[in-house]
C-alpha cells in the first residue's frame, strides 16, 4: 500500500463528479458562482434577503438556533431572543454571499492586487507578527462565526497559511470546499487546506514555522473529547489546541472577524496566549471558551447558532 502524503495537496477533480447523482450539487455551485457576480455594494442587501428567506423555510435550523440562543442568553427576554434569531439568519444569508466572494472573487486571479483587500482593516497585526517571529509556527485560532469564509481570505492578505478543515462526507462537496478555500498566492505556494485528520501534516507545517488557520470550537464527540462549560453549560469539546501546542511549541493567536454595518470588516489578532498549554487540557479549553464567549457576547448575531454545539435533543 502506498504511503499517504502528509503534505497539503490541491484536490483533484474526478470524472465521476459528472454523474447524475452530483448534478444537484453542481447546480448549487453554479448558483453560488452567479451570486459572486453581483456587484459588491448589493451583496449585503442580497445576503440579507437570502437570510430572511432561510428564516422562513429552514424550520429545523431556526428551531435549533432559537434553542441555542435561549440556552446562552437567559437574561434576554423572549422578544430580544427572537430578534437575535432573525438577525442571525440575515447574517447567515450574508455569509453565503461572503462564501461566493471567498471562493470566486478577484483574488483567485490576482491575489497581490485583489479588490477584496479594500474591505478589511486589521487590529493587533503586530501580535501575529510577534508570534511568527518565534519561529515555531502559529495556530491562528478562529471560532465559527458566519464570516469564517472571509476570515481565511483576509488572513491570507497578511501571511501565507493553510486552513484546517473537516472533510465533507460527499466527495464532490469536499472537492468544492477544498478548492474554494485554497488560496492562490502570487509568489508563494498555494495555501491548500489540510484535513483535520491529517495530524502529521499539521504538525509538519507548524514545526517548519508555518501558520495554520484552526477552528476548534464545534462539538466534538470522538474519542478523547472532554466536557467543558461553554456559556455555563457542559459542551463536548476537542482539546486538540492544547495538544498541538504541546507537541510543536507553536504560538496560539486568537483571531476574530467582525462584519461592520458599512459593509467592511475588521480582523483582530489578540496577543499569543501566554502559559499555553498549561498542562491541564480542561483549564486550557475553558480559557478558550471564555475568550470565545466574550467575543460572541460582543457580536452575537454573527456566531454560528445553527450548529448543535450543546447536543440538544429536543428543539
Amino acid at each position: 500500500m502506498a504511503k499517504q502524503s502528509t503534505s497539503p495537496q490541491s484536490p483533484d477533480f474526478q470524472k465521476r463528479f459528472l454523474l447524475p447523482q452530483f448534478w444537484g450539487i453542481w447546480l448549487g455551485a453554479g448558483l453560488l458562482r452567479l451570486l459572486s457576480l453581483i456587484p459588491y455594494p448589493f451583496k449585503l442587501h442580497t445576503g440579507k434577503a437570502l437570510g430572511k428567506l432561510l428564516f422562513l423555510i429552514a424550520a429545523k435550523r431556526k428551531r435549533l438556533a432559537k434553542a441555542n440562543i435561549d440556552l446562552c442568553f437567559p437574561e434576554k427576554n423572549e422578544d430580544e431572543r427572537r430578534d437575535l434569531v432573525k438577525k442571525h439568519f440575515e447574517s447567515l444569508g450574508i455569509g453565503l454571499m461572503e462564501m461566493s466572494l471567498a471562493w470566486y472573487g478577484a483574488h483567485k486571479k490576482d491575489h497581490a492586487h485583489a479588490a477584496e483587500r479594500n474591505l478589511v482593516r486589521y487590529m493587533g497585526e503586530e501580535h501575529l507578527r510577534e508570534a511568527q517571529a518565534r519561529g515555531k509556527g502559529v495556530l491562528i485560532l478562529s471560532p465559527h462565526f458566519t464570516t469564517l469564509e472571509l476570515t481565511g481570505l483576509f488572513v491570507s492578505f497578511l501571511t501565507h497559511f493553510n486552513a484546517v478543515y473537516r472533510p465533507h462526507d460527499n466527495p464532490l462537496m469536499d472537492y468544492l470546499i477544498a478548492k474554494g478555500r485554497t488560496i492562490l498566492y502570487s509568489n508563494q505556494p498555494a495555501g491548500v487546506p489540510i484535513a483535520n485528520s491529517n495530524t502529521r501534516g499539521m504538525l509538519k507545517t507548524l514545526k517548519a514555522g508555518g501558520s495554520l488557520g484552526f477552528l476548534p470550537d464545534q462539538r466534538y464527540r470522538a474519542k478523547g473529547h472532554i466536557e467543558v462549560p461553554f456559556f455555563d453549560h457542559a459542551a463536548k469539546s476537542n482539546p486538540a489546541t492544547s495538544k498541538i501546542a504541546k507537541l510543536t511549541g507553536c504560538a496560539v493567536v486568537p483571531t476574530f472577524t467582525r462584519r461592520l454595518d458599512n459593509g467592511t470588516y475588521e480582523v483582530e489578532f489578540l496577543p499569543a496566549l501566554d502559559n499555553f498549554p498549561s498542562g491541564d487540557d480542561y483549564a486550557d479549553t475553558l480559557r478558550l471558551h471564555q475568550l470565545y464567549e466574550a467575543e460572541i457576547r460582543h457580536n452575537p448575531a454573527q456566531y454560528l447558532w445553527v450548529h448543535n454545539r450543546w447536543n440538544l435533543k429536543n428543539y
